[in-house]
Order: C-alpha cells, then sequence, then structure tokens
C-alpha cells in the first residue's frame, strides 16, 4: 500500500506518542513495591505499563518501514525517548547506579539500534516487502514483535505454570490494550489519497 496523505497527520502520532511515553513511565516510576490489582503484583503491573507503551510505538514502528511521514514521526520519538534514558543518571554517581541506570543504558542501545535499523535497512530490503505492507499488517507485526519478546523475556521455566501465566496474562492484557488504543488512534491512516 502506498503511502497516504493521511499518513502525515502529526496529532494522531503525537496523541501514540504521549501515551505510550505516560505509560513507560508510570511503569518505570509511579508503581510502589507494596501495589497490587487482583492477582497481579506490583512487578506485573509495572511490565504491562511498559509493554502497554511499547506495543504502541512498536506498531508505528513497523509501519514506519511503509510511510516517509511516519518515518519522520517515529525517527523524532525515538530521539526523545533516547534523550529521556538520561534521566535516571541525573544526581547520580557511577558508583551507585542501580537496575534503574543499568536499565536506562540498555533501553539507550535498543533505541539507537532501532533507529539505525529503520534508516539503514531501507537501502537492503526488497522494495516489494516494504510496498506490501498495509497499516494493519504493520500493526499485526509489531504487536507480535512486542509479544514474541515478551513470551522470551518474561517465561520462566523454574516457576510453576501458574505463576507464569498471571504474570503473562498481565502483559497479554497490557499488549491487547495498547494495540487497540494504537489502532484506534491510528485509524486514518488507511484512509485518504494516494501521494504522488
Amino acid at each position: 500500500m502506498p503511502e497516504s496523505a493521511a499518513d502525515c497527520r502529526p496529532i494522531p502520532f503525537v496523541l501514540v506518542f504521549v501515551i505510550a511515553a505516560l505509560a513507560i513511565l508510570l511503569g518505570v516510576y509511579a508503581v510502589p513495591e507494596s501495589f497490587s490489582l487482583a492477582v497481579f503484583d506490583a512487578q506485573a503491573i509495572t511490565k504491562a505499563a511498559i509493554y502497554l507503551g511499547a506495543t504502541m510505538l512498536m506498531m508505528c514502528y513497523v509501519d514506519a518501514f511503509r510511510s516517509r511521514c511516519l518515518r519522520g514521526f517515529v525517527t523524532i520519538a525515538l530521539v526523545l525517548l533516547a534523550l529521556g534514558c538520561a534521566i535516571p543518571f541525573f544526581g547520580s554517581e557511577r558508583a551507585l547506579w542501580g537496575p534503574l541506570q543499568h536499565g536506562a543504558i540498555n533501553s539507550l542501545y535498543l533505541l539507537v539500534g532501532l533507529l539505525a535499523f529503520l534508516h539503514f535497512s531501507l537501502h537492503t530490503m526488497p522494495r516489494a516487502w516494504r510496498q506490501s505492507l498495509t497499516p494493519r499488517r504493520s500493526d499485526w507485526i509489531g504487536a507480535a514483535l512486542v509479544l514474541g519478546v515478551a513470551l522470551y523475556r518474561d517465561y520462566d521455566p523454574s516457576l510453576r505454570v501458574a505463576e507464569n501465566l498471571i504474570g503473562l496474562g498481565a502483559t497479554g492484557i497490557a499488549i491487547l490494550v495498547g494495540a487497540l488504543l494504537c489502532t484506534l488512534l491510528m485509524r486514518h491512516r488507511a484512509r485518504g489519497l494516494a501521494l504522488a
């Protein structure tokens, strides 16, 4: 599907980015260790908030391979997120770095890698593959990628099945909610006339 004029509307993407960034920030900073919701503990809720935001961003990221306008928006978003990774280092000495600082460094590496892949792969990725992308296809691919990462990172064979299901259940719900939110906010992409 060619890029459409609707892809170049910035407001829907800004809304997606703000909601996703707030969800990630809430997951990282705002969930107290004693907080719980039904059968979900603080750790499961923290992961869920982060995966919700990551799902929205990844869906837009995959669609950026189809659309030049979205590629520009996603590039700016990745740079802003990378700058946000510097927040945990303010006022902290290297000797006092904890999981938050190390997580920020890992996130920074990931963001730089995603940005490089987005731009350099455009020269090597088959044109037919990019042209076969549609908003719906890119949404499915983005959500599936985040789900795959969640299963790889969070499934623990040493835990009982019930314990794994509780954690993965919260993550699965968050990925579904993130996917629905992103699809709703970005539904305009399938409309509009193709750009010349």
